[in-house]
């Protein structure tokens, strides 16, 4: 019998979530289009965290090179990132990474930790490193946009 939670089926309260995610990240941005935007803030050495992550948690899905997994995760690098995540900020990153990844366990690792992997995902995507680690806290990303 399906896994039941108040009479959903599990993929359905996992769509429940992203959608959920994706309008709260969205409302942000158009509310957040303001002054207080600007680039994503993360360290060099926190992308580097972020990698070790990666390897121990992502790359059997998404590969070696972010696009070339094995079990056919959505490329995390180049055209198909920046369509799904150029445009919106930080936090819309980070919200479905600590939500919904890994599948098998979604939300098991660290807050630091997942911030850590987004970190390493804006770096693999050509965003420059600075001297701020990026933060965990949603609220603060809000303000972080992908936009170039």
């Amino acid at each position: 019998m399906p896994n039941r939670a108040f009479g959903a089926p599990r993929a359905v309260l996992v769509a429940a979530v992203v959608a959920v995610v994706a309008m709260a990240t969205t409302g942000v941005l158009v509310c957040g289009a303001a002054a207080d935007e600007r680039p994503p803030a993360f360290t060099a050495a926190q992308a580097e965290r972020g990698k070790a992550i990666y390897q121990k948690n992502c790359q059997d899905c998404h590969g070696t090179t972010l696009d070339n997994g094995e079990f056919g995760g959505a490329p995390l690098k180049g055209g198909y990132f920046r369509d799904h995540w150029g445009a919106g900020a930080v936090s819309a990153l980070f919200g479905y990474v600590n939500t919904l990844m890994p599948p098998d366990r979604p939300g098991q690792l660290s807050p630091q930790s997942y911030a850590d992997l987004t970190a390493f995902l804006l770096s693999s995507n050509g965003y420059a490193a600075g001297a701020e680690e990026l933060t965990p806290d949603q609220d603060a990303q809000a303000g972080m946009t992908m936009k170039r």
